[in-house]
Formats: structure tokens, sequence, C-alpha cells
């Protein structure tokens, strides 16, 4: 045994990995790279970004462009990582920067922070007049991204769309047009500022870019009297969401009769407002079976609870500790009810869910100041999921705790740069009409795949081998192709497939 032992040690320390010679090769993603240089090519972007500094040292763009190609993988890359990324001289010479780019990316995060809403404007321009998006129908929303860090300028505690009340945050606005998809608007504020007042930020950057009888669709928390005014004083029309009040509860109760449908599952009232706004009461047979069945699982839920809580009654133990006060200065006395008790599981099930009922049950409002069919008004309020959308590929790119983003600038810059890489997804979809039902994730996945092999030896010239050429990069050649400028000798181009 101690022999067969012997032997199969010394076998096993025969196995050896079959690897090539070890060398100094390269090998890199170049797909989100080949996105960014074309959009920012195409729009402009590249000169535009350049001008926002002098000649000495890396160029702006460069360096934008390196930042939003890693953003563009989705994978909620940081700005720390990006950094060390920059440390490889193969690396660094693909994007045309010299060796103190990892450094002064950070500072070229807080100048493009200073001259972010000057960035968005022009893009907002360039899409308008070179690409002729008309920008009809634009939707607006609002949302919340919060920090690992104490508050600080504009990070502060506020209403928090990522259910972290305990962190500060920053409010985000977002515009978003309807027809082409594309990004056209990014406001950043502190993260105490509410929907209602960020409104008139979001509204000023893009009213220079909304043709005459244009139409916003935002939801209820940005609606205020204050703002549909600044609406109608503009001449621009807008479908939001309002609550439900009392009157409402009025009027459907005295008009019961009187729903008119739409399909199979909505139908509608309306009421004609003041200002000649029309009021439109939509009721959704799905949405109310869907709320009377959360009602269901809740009382079912309760009923095993008061099970539980009877049981320990009757052995006389004490009651759960969430039931009592847990205060050594305070006695609790606590006594139990059943009012219940008298009726079979299902009987009292039912009878808890006929409590819970309100009588909303399905039932949502939607204003315009416009005088549109109740089915166009719920089209265009249910096509705002979009922006919704949008809104997960952006906070999807965004890695806040080691970005060290430490000031108001700093964290403009960060976000823009995760809005420039929306911005080129978007562009793809919108100019190649065969990626307009993608996903920013499958997307990303394709361009993932395209890569370039950096070949490193001796004294010898570096080759270049591109290979993993999809459908996508083959569109993006003929796009790209001679319209990049200012690259260095050693920087790669379209131009050298």
């Amino acid at each position: 045994m101690a022999g067969k032992g012997y032997r199969l040690t010394n076998y096993r320390n025969k196995i050896h990995a079959k690897i090539p010679e070890p060398n100094d090769n390269v090998t890199m993603t170049m797909g989100n790279k080949t996105v960014v240089d074309a959009v920012f090519a195409d729009t402009g972007l590249d000169v535009f970004l350049d001008g926002l500094k002098r000649v000495q040292g890396n160029s702006v763009a460069a360096e934008t462009a390196a930042l939003v190609a890693n953003s563009v993988e989705m994978t909620g890359i940081s700005v720390n990582r990006i950094d060390r990324i920059l440390e490889e001289d193969a690396v660094r010479e693909e994007y045309g920067l010299d060796a103190n780019a990892p450094r002064s990316i950070y500072r070229t995060i807080e100048r493009i922070g200073e001259n972010s809403d000057a960035i968005v404007r022009y893009l907002g321009d360039v899409l308008k007049k070179k690409y002729g998006v008309k920008m009809d129908t634009v939707f607006m929303d609002w949302t919340s991204l919060f920090f690992e860090a104490p508050q600080q300028g504009i990070v502060r505690v506020g209403y928090s769309r990522d259910h972290r009340p305990d962190r500060p945050q920053v409010t985000i606005g977002l515009s978003m047009d309807r027809e082409s998809g594309m990004p056209i608007g990014l406001t950043v504020n502190a993260g105490n500022i509410l929907d209602v007042t960020h409104f008139e930020d979001t509204f000023e950057q893009i009213r220079h870019l909304l043709p005459k009888d244009a139409m916003i669709v935002f939801d209820n928390g940005a609606y205020s009297r204050k703002n549909s005014a600044l609406l109608d004083k503009e001449g621009v029309g807008f479908v939001t969401r309002l609550q439900l009040n009392a009157s409402d509860d009025k009027f459907v109760g005295s008009h019961k009769e009187d729903w008119i449908p739409i399909d199979g599952t909505i139908s509608y009232q309306m009421i004609e407002g003041n200002l000649k706004r029309r009021r439109y009461i939509f009721r959704n047979e799905k949405l109310k079976a869907d709320v009377l069945a959360r009602c269901r699982r809740k009382a079912e839920r309760d009923w095993e609870e008061m099970e539980i809580i009877r049981k320990n009654i009757d052995s006389g133990k004490k009651p759960r500790k969430k039931y009592r006060n847990s205060n050594c200065f305070v006695d609790t006395k606590l006594s139990y009810q059943f009012p219940l008790d008298n009726r079979t599981k299902e009987e009292a099930i039912d009878e808890a869910v006929n409590r819970m009922i309100t009588g909303r049950e399905g039932l949502f409002v939607l204003l315009t100041n416009r005088p549109l069919t109740a089915e166009k008004t719920i089209e265009l309020y249910r096509a705002r999921n979009h922006v919704e959308g949008a809104f997960r590929d952006l906070k999807h790119g965004i890695d806040w705790r080691p970005a060290r983003c430490t000031n108001e600038m700093a964290i403009k810059g960060r976000i823009l740069i995760s809005f420039l890489a929306l911005f080129c997804i978007s562009m793809v979809r919108f100019l190649h009409p065969e990626y307009r039902n993608r996903t920013a994730e499958s997307i990303c996945e394709e361009l993932g795949s395209f890569s370039l092999t950096v070949l490193v030896k001796g004294d010898e010239p570096k080759r270049r081998i591109f290979s993993n050429f999809t459908s996508l990069i083959r569109l993006l050649r003929a796009r790209i192709k001679g319209k990049i400028r200012g690259l260095r000798a050693d920087q790669t181009s379209l131009d050298t497939f």
C-alpha cells in the first residue's frame, strides 16, 4: 500500500498545465470604445469637449471617452477601477492618453461636471438640428441615488426611491424623447429636493428644444398648480397622473352606470375641469383583481398569525415582543379580542377583505390640458415606461462607493458619464432600427465580445489583432469610418480594419 501511495503521489506531481510561454501581450474589449468613438465623432461631441480646456495635457474628449466606454459595460464600474485600467500602457495608447491619465481623469470628471448643463444642451441641439428629432412628446421623470457617505453639499437625506431613507442622496431628473427614445435632458439637485420643486429645472433645460404644441408626460409627484401654470404659459401640453380625491369618489358613486369601455378590462369617465382641462377617471378590472388578491393574501397571513397569538394566550405564554413595549420603565398590559371568533376561516377572511376595500381599487386619474381622447391619454401615459427603463440603465452603470466623488462638480460629472453611456446606447437603437427593441444589457453583451489583442515582442513594432466582429460592429464601422479626428499614429481607428 505504501508503494502504491508513493507511486500515486509521484504521478500527481507529474501533472502540468499545458499553457504557452508567458508573454506581454494585452487583450482588451473594444466594442464599447467603438460605440463611444462613433457617437462622439458623429455628434461632434469630441470637438466640443476639447474646447473646454487648453491644448496642454490629455484631451478632455479622450479621457471622457475612456470613462464613458468603461461605463457602457453597465456593470457598475467605478472611476477608481478605471484609473487602474489606464495604468496599462497598451490601454492608454488605444485611447490616445499619456502616463498622467490615471490621475488627470479625476480633474476631467470635475471639469465636465462644471459644464454638465452645457454638454447636455449641446447634445439636445445636435439631435434636433442634425438628426431631426422632433421632440413632440417628451417624458420627464425623477429618481434618487444614495451614497454610503455623510451628508455634504448636495448629498442630503430625502425621500428615497431606493428604499434607503437612512442614506443621503442626490436627485436626478431625466428627459427623454418618445419617438426616438433619446435622452435629451439631465438635471442634478440636492437629495432633499422634491420632484415638484425639481420640475422647473428639468423643464427649463429642455424648453428651447420643444416645438409649438409639444407634449410633456410626467408622474403625479411633480404636479402642482404652479408647474401646470408654467406649462400653460409656455403653450406646452401635458399628461400626468393625479391622486384620487373625495370629489372623485363622489363623482364615481353618482355615475356607477356611466362607465365607457375602452377594451375588455379598461373603462373610463370624464370630468370637464377648469381651464379646459380633462380629468379622466379610469377603471382597470385587472388592476382591481390584483389589489383584491393582495388583500386576500394579507388576510390569510393575518389569520395564521392570529392563530399563533391565540395559541400562546391559551398556553399562558407572554405575547411576542413586537406586541409589547420593550422599555424597562413601562409596564405593558395587553388584552386581545377576536371579533370573528364565531366564523369559519373562509368567512372570516372574506369579512376581513371586505373591511379592507375602499372602493378605489383599480381606479386612477389622468389629467391633460389638451383635448385628447381617453385612449390617447392613457396611451401617452403608458409609454412613459420607457423613461423608467432608461433610469434602470442609468443607475446600473453607477457604482458610488469607490467613486471618490467628494464635491458637487465631481458628483455631477460622474452622473454625466453614465448619462453619456446611456446616450451612446440609445444612439445605437435610434440609428439602427433593428436594435430598437434590444435591451441595453444585450447590446453591451454583444459589444463586449469584440476585442483587440496587442502583440508585444521585445523591441519589435506592436501588432494589433481584432477579433469577434459582431453584426453591430460591422454596422458601426461604416458610420465611424473617416470621421474620427485627431488620432495619434499609434491609436486605434476602425479605418485600419
